[in-house]
């Protein structure tokens, strides 16, 4: 996953005060682009507006129809059919439409049903409500590698409709929830700075750290999530407002340090605030499973100078 607005800048090469163990840092170079997709939250895919306009794979806008009465192909010509594999059950959707607004629900709903009306492999279709918006999804998967997911996806980027068009040409697979443990959230998840700003729509933290299996068994996801509990853990009696994110479906847990609002960078001039700019003074380099990561200074050149990844803000999110 990628950072989210604000866009991060240049961070300091001072020394961490705050003690960090920096010697013998490796130059984790290939680990510092599997770092970039780790910044946490999804980027939701009801987007942030507050007008009342749609914004569906199908532009549908505000309840027009979605496509002319006209016969619809699949893309070979045979006509419609349901996925060959059944459906394996998970958090995993085909996005055809989102929504936003005080109507959007409702727009969401109507949208729904002319869908599954038009379409006979999106009979199943259903909306999923988010905090900012209302997504209007088909399918429950595992993983977006699913066969059945990716036969989905294909059937409705191929539809076509009257005069060539593809109404869902730019549907996608969504992640409809995050995968969260059971139970309330221990003290330091980052989940609590987001209960406390129910209604804070830009609400960032800074990143600092990383931790995940990369993909290999070399480290287990519990010690992945054991590690990011501690590490946050140390931070908080060094006086530093750390929080930690799970993420089970990519295990992966982070380690950020704040709660900031719009204020915290401003795109303009390309300053952060006082507060963030001072953190990423303490916190000069991102670390990866207890390693800062190094990136070359040129990219043609990766074997060549290296400087720190710096911390990034993100979003934290809002379900």
């Amino acid at each position: 996953m990628s950072p989210l607005p604000p866009q991060p800048g240049t961070a300091s090469s001072a020394q961490d005060p705050a003690g960090i163990d920096a010697p013998g840092a490796r130059r984790l170079r290939a680990l510092g682009t599997a770092l970039a997709g780790t910044a946490i939250l999804l980027l939701s895919a009801c987007g942030t507006g507050s007008g009342s306009r749609s914004r569906t794979s199908a532009d549908a806008g505000a309840g027009s129809e979605l496509l002319g009465e006209g016969d619809v192909v699949a893309d070979d010509g045979s006509g419609f059919r349901p996925p060959v594999a059944a459906e394996s059950g998970g958090r995993w959707s085909v996005l055809l439409g989102t929504f936003t607004g005080e109507d959007h629900l409702a727009r969401a709903e109507a949208f729904r049903e002319d869908v599954a009306r038009r379409f006979r492999v999106f009979d199943k279709a259903f909306v999923q409500p988010r905090r900012a918006g209302s997504m209007v999804v088909v399918g429950r998967f595992a993983s977006p590698e699913d066969e059945s997911a990716q036969e989905l996806l294909g059937l409705a980027k191929a539809i076509t409709g009257s005069g060539g068009s593809r109404p869902f040409a730019t549907a996608m697979l969504v992640r409809r929830t995050m995968a969260v443990d059971s139970g309330p959230p221990k003290p330091f998840d980052l989940r609590v700075l987001r209960q406390r700003y129910p209604n804070q729509r830009q609400l960032y933290t800074l990143q600092v750290a990383v931790w995940s299996t990369l993909g290999t068994r070399e480290i287990t996801p519990e010690d992945v999530k054991r590690s990011a509990e501690r590490y946050a853990t140390e931070l908080r009696t060094r006086g530093y407002e750390a929080w930690f994110h799970h993420d089970p479906d990519t295990e992966t847990s982070t380690v950020t340090i704040g709660g900031f609002g719009a204020d915290a960078y401003d795109p303009r001039s390309t300053l952060y605030a006082p507060e963030v700019e001072r953190l990423m003074k303490a916190f000069p380099a991102q670390r990866l499973n207890g390693e800062d990561v190094l990136v070359a200074v040129d990219p043609r050149n990766p074997a060549g100078e290296a400087r720190p990844k710096p911390c990034v803000l993100v979003e934290v999110p809002l379900d």
